[in-house]
């Protein structure tokens, strides 16, 4: 039993707690703060002291006010005006002459309504009324007859109780059908006084009715369209006074559409309205002590990645896991006095065009998933690490042929890493043809070594600004390189006319000498020319030692690279 209280309590209080997003719609009654205007025809049947009673017409006009509620029923007040007769046959008893009559009656009064609205259009109401009353017995020809009474009074005061239906075919237009009963105090509604009981008769009418005013609430909220600053809310949620969305929590997000309702005030939400997570890490930015942990690594409540034996070295870098507590660790998370290599990353991995991709297509061979499953391990052991796959080709083939093959090789290796968990926010792929060779294209094997898809390193500052284009001809933007890339001599070749290149950027010998200052002076004068010149130093025992080589450069192609040394011969 108790335990039946317990979770009795935790509903109501989660109920009370949550913030309620619904309601049953808030639907003004159809006629909420109308007015309206009524005419009315029908035929009335008395109760009189004439054996037999009889049906004679009857007509009616009015004019009603409903006052404004959201719930389905409303009152309504009115003023009336009738005009008729009623009729009976047979004589009042055997002693009376006069065989019939047919009474005129008037009436004006006021009442209420009680009206209660089924759906828009259908409405039943109750109607009870009190009325000054007129009325002048008389026989069929017309002939007035005397009440045997004296003091005899046409004026009298009359109770109208009434039920029916009002039926709206638009906002403003409809038809009225109504049967009811009219008391009078008065038993000489048929000329006579017999008995004891007074005259009653009975009416049935229908007819025309006009509104006018009313509410407005078009996307019906509860609140009126000249008030309602959300005039779009969808049906059924919940409104402030203005007639927008709650906001329980104050966001920006509406309670209806709010996946986190409970949000602290002023915290940073997105379009769910959940405290934003820049590093998608499951802890809050307005929680996570470590904003920018890499993507996938596991945290702590604090955002932080977890570092199990609390070395300061998180898991993820920790090339030591198991360090006992209060032990000194290097940056690899392992005791200081222990000799530990730090793990080096291969920065390129070259792929064979011949060995790895059908021949003058894009696709995968199987000889290349073992060499791109190591690239793929890489990757994976370093999480923060973003790459560049450059598709090249060599010369044989049109220049556009080549650009597109290039560029589809490239993409079927970047393919290969997303379809293998890496995101793509890590990757670039890119396709250049032939126009950044690394042998000599005039061989077969050097032809052979150009044919290739190379997956480079990069920084996170070059990753940001990474080329993505190829040069051709005339047509394509020139993209510069030499922001992004360092040159590397040791792979360095000479490809005619002392141009040297390591595959990706290219410089030109100016000369070359023993001493490191002659060097150094003749590279400042070059400089002073307006030339990018340096110095490099070369160790070669073959020429007995060291020489120091004047260079001009970087260029990203051969001819831009010949170009500028055309112009520093002719200066």
């Amino acid at each position: 039993m108790k335990s039946i209280l317990l979770v009795l309590l935790f509903v109501i209080l989660t109920f009370e707690i949550t913030p309620q997003k619904y309601y049953e719609p808030k639907i003004f009654h159809p006629l909420s703060n109308k007015f309206s205007l009524s005419a009315n025809g029908g035929i009335t049947y008395s109760r009189t002291d004439f054996k037999k009673n009889g049906m004679d017409f009857l007509t009616r006009a009015s004019l009603e006010y409903y006052f404004s509620t959201l719930s389905p029923a409303t009152f309504g007040i009115g003023i009336f005006g009738t005009a008729g007769y009623i009729t009976g046959e047979g004589g009042a008893s055997s002693s009376m002459s006069t065989s019939n009559y047919r009474t005129l009656v008037y009436s004006l009064g006021a009442g209420s309504s009680f009206n209660y609205a089924i759906g828009k259009s259908f409405i039943p109401y109750l109607f009870g009324g009190i009325s000054y009353f007129y009325f002048d017995p008389r026989d069929k020809d017309g002939k007035a007859l005397i009440p045997s009474v004296k003091a005899f009074s046409p004026h009298k005061m009359m109770l109208t109780g009434e039920f029916g239906t009002k039926i709206l075919f638009t906002d403003y237009f409809g038809m009225q059908l109504a049967a009811g009963i009219n008391y009078i105090n008065s038993d000489l509604l048929d000329g006579y006084k017999l008995g004891t009981d007074n005259d009653i008769y009975f009416h049935a009418l229908a007819g025309l009715s006009f509104y006018f005013g009313g509410i407005k609430d078009t996307d019906g909220d509860g609140v009126r369209d000249e008030y309602d600053l959300c005039p779009d809310t969808p049906p059924y949620v919940i409104v402030d006074e203005f007639g927008c969305p709650v906001d329980s929590d104050k966001d920006g997000v509406p309670d209806y559409l709010d996946e986190c309702p409970n949000t602290p005030v002023n915290i940073p939400v997105d379009e769910r309205g959940c405290p934003v997570d820049s590093d998608q890490d499951g802890v809050p930015d307005y929680k996570d002590l470590c904003p920018d942990t890499p993507k996938g690594v596991k945290v702590d409540d604090r955002g932080c990645p977890e570092d199990s034996d609390g070395d300061g070295v998180p898991d993820y870098k920790d090339l030591c896991p198991n360090t006992p507590i209060g032990t000194e660790v290097n940056k690899w998370g392992c005791p200081v006095d222990e000799k530990v290599y730090e793990p080096i990353v291969k920065t390129e991995f070259i792929l064979s065009g011949a060995v790895n991709f059908e021949i003058g297509k894009a696709n995968l061979l199987n000889t290349a998933y073992s060499e791109l499953q190591k690239i793929l391990k890489v990757m994976v052991d370093y999480p923060d690490t973003r790459w560049k796959i450059e598709g090249h080709t060599d010369i044989t083939g049109s220049y556009e042929k080549n650009l597109v093959l290039s560029k589809q090789r490239a993409e079927s290796v970047y393919n290969f890493f997303v379809s293998n968990g890496i995101d793509k926010s890590r990757l670039f792929a890119a396709g250049y043809a032939s126009d950044y060779p690394i042998a000599d294209n005039s061989t077969e094997t050097g032809r052979a070594l150009n044919r290739r898809v190379a997956i480079v390193l990069v920084s996170d500052k070059d990753g940001s600004n990474v080329n993505t284009e190829s040069k051709s001809s005339d047509k394509q933007k020139q993209v510069d390189f030499t922001s992004s890339r360092v040159y590397n001599p040791s792979v360095e070749r000479n490809v005619g006319k002392m141009v040297f290149t390591d595959g990706y950027l290219y410089c030109y010998q100016v000369s070359s000498f023993r001493s490191r200052t002659k060097a150094e002076q003749e590279s400042s004068e070059l400089k002073a020319k307006g030339f990018d010149s340096f110095v490099v130093i070369a160790d070669l025992p073959d020429l007995d030692g060291t020489w120091y080589r004047v260079r001009v450069g970087y260029f990203n192609t051969l001819d831009e690279a010949l170009k500028n040394r055309s112009q520093l011969i002719k200066k």
